[in-house]
């Protein structure tokens, strides 16, 4: 008791003092992690409140008619929703392309993108792709291939170049390199939570479903699993392995037989055999 005492007159902590102050400095930084969480999320919704203004219409430069969208955003309305993967009849069906579209040859012209306050990106990329032909994209880590090929396909701005479609320019790569002309596999593959032959269709018709799956070299995969093409992939294809969610994409884009397959590291979760296999059924 004396050294206790002792110890507290010479202003050091007691084990007593130490466990309460750990105990403690959890509420601290909890307290510190909630207020940037909650920074962090402020600053998010105010970009998607911004961008639900641009979806419906110009935004109002009176503060009277502002605050009368706002309201029409917000307000509670009833929704209509049908099945998320069923086919909308509002919509054309995907269908082969036509002679008119049959690609021949995709030659693209100085294309050139830019990050925003950034150096970084793309600058004057030239090259043609001919029909039944295999174009490889080769770079190290962050030279721009999957940039280029975002841009390529319209999902960024180009900032200068033009693409042509059999010497027809492509105006607006985003809506004209899309199946039955393009069709694309990301880097990460995004799957829906829901069965597998509803990631694939995605509201088609199951026509060349089998063969699709076969080609992706998937069909081992899926017969070994219990519930077949009603196999529930989960969140995100969670319960997937990488090489299994890429194949999925990949039997996913050959359904909607595109005249332009657009691979982004196709078989990086691969390994050496299936890879050789797939490149196989795929040429």
């Amino acid at each position: 008791m004396f050294a206790s005492q002792n110890l507290g007159e010479q202003g050091l902590l007691s084990v007593g003092d130490f466990a309460l102050f750990v105990y403690y400095l959890s509420f601290v930084t909890y307290f510190l992690a909630f207020l940037g969480s909650f920074l962090a999320a402020t600053q998010q919704s105010e970009v998607s409140f911004g961008r639900m203004f641009s979806l419906i219409g110009n935004r109002s430069d009176t503060p009277a008619e502002t605050h009368k969208l706002q309201n029409s955003l917000t307000y509670p309305h009833p929704l209509y929703l049908k099945s998320l993967l069923s086919a909308q009849p509002s919509l054309p069906p995907l269908t082969q392309a036509t002679a008119r579209n049959s690609l021949q040859e995709l030659r693209v012209v100085g294309l050139t993108y830019r990050y925003p306050n950034s150096d970084r990106g793309i600058h004057n990329i030239s090259f043609t792709l001919k029909r039944g032909s295999l174009t490889v994209i080769t770079g190290c880590v962050g030279a721009g291939k999957t940039t280029l090929l975002r841009v390529l396909l319209g999902l960024l701005p180009i900032h200068s170049g033009s693409l042509y479609w059999n010497d027809q320019q492509i105006h607006n790569p985003a809506a004209f390199l899309i199946p039955p002309q393009a069709a694309y596999t990301p880097q990460v593959p995004q799957l829906f939570s829901a069965s597998l032959q509803d990631n694939l269709l995605l509201g088609l018709e199951n026509s060349g479903l089998k063969q699709a799956i076969k080609t992706a070299i998937f069909d081992s995969d899926l017969a070994a699993m219990p519930d077949g093409l009603g196999t529930l992939v989960g969140t995100r294809g969670l319960r997937l392995s990488g090489g299994q969610k890429q194949r999925v994409a990949a039997a996913r884009m050959l359904l909607r037989q595109p005249e332009l397959l657009v691979f982004d590291d196709l078989s990086s979760a691969l390994d050496i055999k299936t890879e050789q296999r797939l490149w196989e059924r795929l040429f």
